[in-house]
């Protein structure tokens, strides 16, 4: 079978920092060497090199050059199309894509990266609008975001409604859908206003990692909290974290614990001024890392994101025996954590029920390693040789 995997930017290998095209890389990597197909890329933006799994690649125009496109296709012999973005000034080839896939009994794909209405969930917050004040920067879309978090639910669903037309391109034109979460379908269908349950399929994105912490290593974890991700406030919501980790350090037995920071972004010396308006001691900035030796080094993983579609780093961390944390801010959390037995789920914005969970597992060892171990068991649900399957059936049709 032939596969056309259709990004925003090119897929040159697994280890790259967007979840979404490391996802696409790993299961186009799955199908060449347990089924061998052959695969393809089509992309907007060419900012690497191209990965050698890919036979050929095509660069994409908006509007779509159809002439040249369906000659790519045919040249190819493509069988299926898979679309993996969500922007909406990209989505406007899709139509057009769908239609010339149609004359020549192509099907077509969509997968939804993110959770259906994740547009109208951006966060903002008085600190971070204070800051780009002072720093003189992003004042206006700072303000802006922190009115929008104030004015939820409602900035939320008019946001959404505003974008209807978007969803509707997937759920009108392509063959499929899939969504990472069975809720996710309700939340698509609420959006479009439609009622085709039949037209969506529910995959989880698979394991980063193919190797699962020992026994024996999961004993020996360092007194280590880590938050890995892209310093991207209107998502991450890292000041959650720090907001957080103030309140630990307050508490004395807890003094041996430290927090490593893992990740880059643009919101970087937001976090470093709130470390020092906090007056954190126990913060370390570690840069852009492999993040896999802290997985295996910490005993526990923090995640306070304002929103997710499937949180790749649950996927990294678990494996390596590591208690995640994380807000109940979106329904696949629930399909990833059972709290309590693989890690904990925390009310939504709860700074005080977060440092509560986080201190309870800091205190009991016994507790972080029975939990570390469930969390390594349970991720073998999301291997790739279950996950590729899944999405091999869906390919086929």
């Amino acid at each position: 079978m032939n596969v056309l995997q259709i990004t925003n930017t090119v897929c040159s290998d697994s280890n790259q920092p967007t979840g979404v095209n490391r996802v696409v890389t790993q299961l186009s990597e799955y199908w060449v060497d347990s089924f061998h197909d052959q695969n393809y890329q089509a992309y907007f933006c060419e900012d690497g090199g191209i990965s050698p799994l890919f036979k050929a690649s095509y660069l994409l125009s908006n509007p779509l050059d159809d002439t040249s496109f369906e000659a790519f296709l045919i040249e190819n012999q493509i069988d299926v199309i898979l679309f993996n973005f969500a922007a909406k000034q990209m989505l406007g080839i899709l139509k057009e894509v769908c239609r010339i896939a149609r004359k020549h009994n192509i099907r077509v794909v969509y997968c939804l990266h993110f959770m259906p209405g994740y547009e109208g969930c951006s966060y903002g917050s008085f600190e971070e609008f204070q800051y780009s004040i002072i720093s003189r920067k992003a004042v206006l879309d700072k303000l802006k975001k922190w009115v929008i978090s104030l004015s939820k639910p409602f900035s939320t669903k008019m946001i959404q409604w505003m974008l209807k037309r978007k969803y509707e391109l997937a759920y009108l034109e392509c063959d499929k859908v899939v969504v990472f979460s069975e809720p996710y379908i309700d939340e698509f269908l609420r959006i479009v206003r439609g009622n085709k349950r039949e037209k969506f399929t529910v995959i989880p994105n698979p394991l980063s990692f193919s190797d699962f912490l020992s026994e024996e290593l999961l004993k020996t974890k360092k007194k280590e909290v880590i938050y890995v991700g892209r310093f991207q406030e209107s998502q991450k919501k890292v000041s959650a974290a720090l907001k957080v980790w103030r309140l630990v350090e307050r508490n004395s037995l807890l003094d041996e614990w430290t927090l490593n920071i893992v990740g880059s972004g643009k919101d970087e010396s937001f976090y470093r001024w709130l470390v020092k308006k906090y007056h954190l001691k126990r913060v370390s900035f570690e840069g852009r890392q492999d993040p896999k030796p802290y997985y295996r080094r910490a005993s526990i993983m923090m995640s306070t994101a304002a929103y997710e579609g499937w949180p790749m780093v649950m996927m990294e961390a678990m494996p390596m025996g590591c208690c995640c944390l994380g807000f109940d801010s979106y329904d696949a959390i629930h399909d990833i954590i059972e709290d309590g037995v693989n890690g904990r789920i925390i009310p939504n914005n709860d700074i005080k029920g977060y440092y509560q969970a986080l201190s309870d597992l800091m205190q009991d060892e016994n507790k972080r390693i029975a939990i570390g171990k469930s969390a390594i068991e349970s991720s073998k649900r999301f291997s790739m040789d279950i996950i590729g399957k899944k999405w091999r059936d869906v390919l086929v049709g």
